[in-house]
């Protein structure tokens, strides 16, 4: 069990210490170096973190996800009938829709977690937490009920005991959570990742999240009212409680998009010297070096083993490649500073958007040029500063236009950094510098958006046409209306597609009766994405071409 670490809130008064006897407290709790941390807000004393009690509300939903997540399970489509909804399946889909595992998550359906709907026995969920060394509570599918009362350190050691991998794919899963409430990301960021939940003690109701900070260490939050409204009274006080300098762990770092750097392109390098003034050879950076360039400049850089030193025919050139994350903080601390940290995370969005909208997926890696046409890039490694900016937006873009950024020249969709500074002294947050300077844009997360410029108009034009199409699609076996969680985007170069993992359809245009009937066809993909009827093109193209002019 992990040490009990107190921190404590002042008291504001004896009135609020009588309410708080029959109104559920405000209470955070999290693991840090191997201890708890608790803090309990307006406390008159030092509360004592061992003794808290919580409902699991919705929380039981996260070990659910996270045994069908390891156990590649192949589980059956969750469908809203058309008629007398189920409990609870108002959280899940609109009648005649469906909802993905990760959707079911993020929304919070419990009929799509149920043991009995996926056939999860008791003895196989028992081997598996076993296995993983979860508490004993954990080990009873039986206990899988908002109902269940258990220790808050009890859950968090069981939240802590999620395996990596099923950790990061819900923290892809709850990442659009994070986005819902602008004062609650605002004061948070996107780096905590969470399940909200909401049951009652006593007769009051309470409500709270569950889930992991930035760098994977566990989190519990509990207060009086729904999650939804525990969250937007007490997210300013919870972000004055964490370590801001959080950072995603090595697991995180490892899973995150590549990024691969070419520096100092508009440059020739001369020559590249160790330390100790020897030539440095080809090959794996380490250590202190130093760059002269023709046109008599120099650099001393400290390199890290990312960098790697290519000498051929061409001449010399530097490259790197590195974790999306520490890219994003090495373009903070090049082409801005950490000196005002709002300032400082809305850089690291815009940055973080920018290479996603323009640097196209390669083998594994996005190039993208060091260079003013582009973004600028710290050869070094990153301040601390810029490291937390990058790690409090973590994930984070915009989506719904281009991004760009300038030092000091502002121009419609265009941030400049002098401003973001500016705003930030005055006391804007990054996320209300950031709409100043893109008013069209959406926030959205980095792995679900992409390179993705969005085309809301297109997927309203869809939405609106479901309707008129049903009675049609419904003759074929197989369809499934979409809902909200459509997204259309603009495809800049490549074939138009569709992802039927994150029901994004990617496109040229859709202005024409051609992009209209491209758009319907990857539009049908998803529709019948569930049914052999999706694979078949004839057939995708005869309906697209019928509807186009329905």
């Amino acid at each position: 069990m992990w040490r009990i670490q107190l921190v404590t809130v002042l008291a504001l008064g004896c009135a609020l210490a009588t309410a708080q006897a029959t109104t559920p407290p405000t209470r955070l709790a999290w693991a840090q170096n191997g201890e708890l941390v608790a803090a309990q807000r307006n406390a008159p004393t030092a509360p004592d973190a061992s003794q808290w009690r919580t409902p699991l509300g919705s929380t039981w939903k996260l070990f659910m996800h996270a045994y069908l997540d390891a156990h590649a399970m192949q589980e059956p489509v969750y469908r809203c009938q058309a008629g007398q909804r189920q409990p609870d399946e108002e959280y899940c889909c609109e009648p005649g829709e469906s909802v993905s595992r990760d959707e079911a998550l993020a929304r919070s359906c419990g009929p799509y977690f149920e043991p009995q709907r996926l056939g999860v026995s008791a003895a196989e969920w028992s081997r598996y937490w076993q296995a993983q060394q979860a508490p004993a509570w954990l080990l009873a599918l039986r206990a899988l009920q908002p109902a269940t009362e258990v220790a808050v350190p009890d859950l968090l050691s069981a939240i802590a005991h999620i395996p990596v991998a099923q950790r990061l794919a819900a923290r892809q899963a709850l990442s659009r959570v994070a986005l819902r409430e602008p004062a609650v990301l605002a004061a948070l960021g996107s780096g905590p990742r969470y399940k909200t939940w909401s049951w009652h003690i006593g007769a009051e109701r309470a409500g709270g999240a569950a889930g992991w900070l930035v760098d994977g260490s566990p989190f519990w939050f509990g207060a009086a009212g729904t999650s939804r409204t525990a969250l937007q009274a007490n997210a300013s006080w919870i972000g004055q409680q964490w370590p801001v300098q959080a950072l995603p762990d090595a697991a995180a770092l490892a899973a995150q998009p590549c990024v691969e750097v070419s520096f100092f392109q508009r440059y020739t390098i001369q020559s590249v010297k160790r330390g100790d003034g020897s030539e440095a050879p080809a090959g794996p950076m380490s250590g202190r070096y130093h760059v002269a360039f023709a046109r008599d400049t120099q650099l001393t850089l400290d390199a890290v083993p990312t960098l790697w030193l290519q000498r051929d025919a061409k001449g010399t050139a530097i490259h790197a490649r590195l974790p999306l994350e520490d890219y994003v903080a090495r373009v903070v601390d090049r082409e801005g500073n950490a000196a005002e940290p709002q300032a400082a995370r809305a850089l690291a969005v815009a940055a973080r958007s920018y290479v996603l909208q323009n640097a196209a997926e390669g083998e594994g890696c996005r190039p993208i040029a060091d260079s003013s046409q582009a973004q600028r890039v710290s050869p070094n490694p990153p301040s601390a500063g810029a490291r937390a900016a990058a790690a409090y937006t973590d994930g984070l873009v915009l989506t719904g236009t281009a991004v760009r950024y300038h030092g000091t020249q502002a121009a419609p969709g265009v941030m400049a950094w002098t401003d973001a500074v500016v705003d930030a002294k005055a006391g804007a947050a990054f996320d209300s510098i950031l709409r100043k300077a893109y008013p069209g844009a959406s926030f959205a997360d980095a792995l679900a958006a992409g390179d993705c410029i969005a085309l809301p108009q297109a997927q309203l034009w869809l939405m609106q046409r479901q309707p008129r199409w049903r009675a049609q699609l419904r003759q074929q076996p197989g369809y499934e209306p979409l809902g909200e969680s459509l997204r259309v985007c603009q495809l800049q170069v490549g074939t138009p597609h569709s992802d039927q993992r994150q029901l994004v359809i990617h496109i040229r245009e859709w202005a024409s009766r051609e992009g209209r009937v491209t758009l319907i066809h990857e539009y049908l993909h998803l529709a019948f994405r569930h049914h052999p009827s999706g694979q078949d093109e004839a057939l995708i193209e005869r309906l697209a071409q019928r509807l186009a002019d329905s």
